[in-house]
């Protein structure tokens, strides 16, 4: 791990794993099998910055987002927010953890309540912790609905008569209902046109300066990520294949992963070739992952070593900060 020891971190993890039991149709009729989801991850989150997760779909994204927003609890490894350890916690222990962390999901529509009113929405988590009296908490609503750019007499409206843009809004004021320091989003913006794309991305960064907020933001558009993140994590089949400073890692990628996913953003002027495609086959199954480097059955630089032995991340040629598992370092690529 890179050496954060004079920064504030607000969410740590080493050697995080989650596994899922699954039934799989096979000849011999149903097996039980385990899903590897999420496997091995050591990270460290600054308070103050936007982390991008980013990586294909399936790739354990959400998994680690649901981890760290206290909704999973990890198979394996440890987990602490704010220095005080997460795993082994009963459910009472970990509620006021939860006042926090808390969470921006991909659909707006499907995660508010159509029966309650905006009001009722943003208020009702400060009445599950109690937090002020009903005068207080309705006029914190309205102030965190001005604060979305909505005006404070849309609290007396039902999501259905929003737009997506504006429910995505509403949600985000939900978030900030309890003063969290730390806000996992699981592409928040990725079902909103782009033009209102960019409203919500602008939004964020703006709350993030005024509220402290801390952003673990999990996406597959890299566009969108360029725009937001201040440092990238690559994620692949469960693990972490990279993980650098925004502009190291747009400029310097290592990982063949993180190159493939590199040359296909779309761009105004044409590729001249720097990072090629070099993507073979479809994903492994999280449920029979490969041996060695999960990326080295679509790696066209794969050796023996790549195939035995899994990488650990490790320091780049482009220094401590930026961190890679892959045995080739991009020395070949």
């Amino acid at each position: 791990m890179t050496d954060l020891s004079n920064k504030d971190i607000i969410v740590s993890t080493r050697h995080l794993s989650k596994t899922f039991n699954t039934k799989v149709a096979t000849e011999k009729g149903w097996e039980q099998k385990t899903v590897k989801a999420v496997s091995d991850i050591s990270l460290d989150i600054v308070r103050g910055e936007t982390l991008a997760l980013v990586g294909e779909s399936g790739c354990g994204k959400t998994t680690l987002g649901r981890i760290l927003s206290l909704f999973y609890t990890p198979t394996a490894g440890e987990f602490t927010i704010n220095g005080e350890n997460v795993v082994g916690l009963k459910r009472k222990q970990i509620k006021p953890l939860r006042q926090h962390v808390q969470m921006i999901f991909q659909d707006p529509m499907s995660s508010l309540n159509p029966r309650h009113t905006v009001e009722g929405i943003l208020t009702e988590p400060m009445k599950i912790f109690d937090t002020a009296s009903p005068e207080e908490n309705r006029k914190k609503a309205g102030d965190l609905l001005e604060a979305a750019g909505l005006p404070r007499e849309d609290l007396r409206k039902y999501p259905h008569e929003f737009s997506g843009g504006q429910r995505q809004r509403i949600t985000i004021a939900r978030a900030l209902a309890l003063n969290p320091a730390f806000i996992v989003a699981d592409e928040p913006v990725s079902a909103l046109d782009v033009s209102v794309q960019s409203q919500i991305l602008n939004l964020m960064k703006d709350l993030r300066e005024e509220f402290n907020l801390t952003y673990l933001f999990i996406s597959h558009d890299l566009a969108v990520v360029h725009h937001l993140a201040d440092r990238v994590a690559v994620m692949y089949l469960g693990r972490i294949v990279e993980i650098a400073s925004r502009d190291s890692l747009f400029k310097n990628a290592v990982h063949p992963y993180t190159r493939a996913l590199l040359s296909s953003m779309p761009t105004i002027t044409p590729n001249k070739g720097k990072i090629g495609k070099v993507l073979q086959g479809d994903p492994p199954s999280p449920i029979d992952p490969p041996a060695g480097c999960p990326f080295n059955p679509r790696c066209a630089h794969a050796t023996d070593i790549c195939r035995q032995q899994v990488p650990m991340l490790e320091e780049s040629q482009y220094g401590e900060a930026h961190q890679v598992a892959c045995h080739l370092k991009g020395e070949l690529i």
